[in-house]
């Protein structure tokens, strides 16, 4: 991984899992359905009942894959470090209202699903969600519900910061924001600033890869029950410094500025209603 994906992949993950850490919601005591054409034999796939908008499963939010991390909470032994997929943030029920042990299924974070090849019949879930969208593509933009924010690493400076070896670098960031309504609005905009204002956050070198793989699941979890086994490497990228925000400005979008600009009233959509930006530059010294 180059790294200007891991300078975006560790912003992300700060946004998300840190600065937008209330606005976790859980749910309680949901219907989960069987869906018989994505089971496979004796792989069961069960989903939550989506009924309320915005859906936990569209682009950019689903189930919560850490416990609560305002302390860092990690596992630390011989064999494994990092940080553990979630213990607390999914319960599982039988009808009966009995807790499932999480070692008889795993999750599929991103579809927000319960697959399990054992002799259980998963009837209703606790769990916790993302109900802001986080994305780093525009496009998926188009079909999320707000609130969801880009994040936009949009161009870098390199210039030398010491005699003889040594770099400094600079990206300019702004994270767009999407809100239903100007309360909203303004205060993910407020949320976002206070988080980066005199912040930084580690630059992570995924020696692993991300922390959900393309199935969804915990990264190394397929085939693998133990938790413990598969934590989330927060392994540092070695001759450089945190991630430092500086120069954090943000604003709101009126409707008139989108209009000046050219676009037409068909882009005028729901999603553009309440806009703000924030913006900020990612410093990082490379010895």
């Amino acid at each position: 991984m180059n790294r200007l994906r891991q300078e975006d992949a560790s912003l992300y993950l700060y946004i998300k899992d840190i600065v937008l850490s209330d606005y976790i919601e859980k749910q309680e005591w949901v219907p989960l359905n069987y869906v018989d054409s994505v089971s496979i034999g004796d792989t069961k796939v069960y989903e939550i009942d989506d009924y309320f908008e915005p859906s936990p499963k569209t682009r950019g939010r689903g189930l919560v894959y850490f416990d609560d991390l305002t302390n860092e909470c990690l596992v630390n032994t011989t064999t494994y470090s990092g940080t553990p997929e979630q213990s607390d943030r999914i319960k599982v029920y039988t009808a009966a209202g009995v807790e499932i042990e999480d070692l008889q299924y795993v999750v599929d974070y991103i579809d927000c699903r319960i697959v399990t090849d054992q002799l259980i019949t998963p009837a209703y879930i606790d769990y916790h969600w993302y109900y802001v969208s986080v994305l780093d593509e525009w496009g998926d933009v188009k079909t999320t519900p707000p609130p969801a924010i880009v994040v936009d690493l949009d161009s870098t400076v390199k210039t030398g910061f010491q005699l003889g070896h040594g770099i400094k670098s600079i990206r300019r960031c702004t994270l767009h924001i999407f809100g239903s309504d100007p309360a909203e609005r303004n205060d993910i905009r407020e949320l976002l600033h206070d988080g980066l204002y005199l912040k930084s956050c580690p630059l992570y070198s995924f020696p692993e890869g991300v922390v959900l793989d393309s199935d969804g699941l915990f990264n190394g979890r397929k085939g693998n029950m133990d938790k413990a086994a598969t934590p989330f490497d927060r392994t540092t990228v070695s001759g450089v410094s945190r991630m430092q925000f500086e120069n954090i400005e943000s604003r709101n979008i009126r409707m008139p500025d989108i209009i000046s600009r050219g676009m037409t009233d068909t882009m005028l959509s729901s999603i553009n209603a309440y806009r703000a930006v924030v913006t900020f530059d990612v410093i990082v010294y490379q010895e």
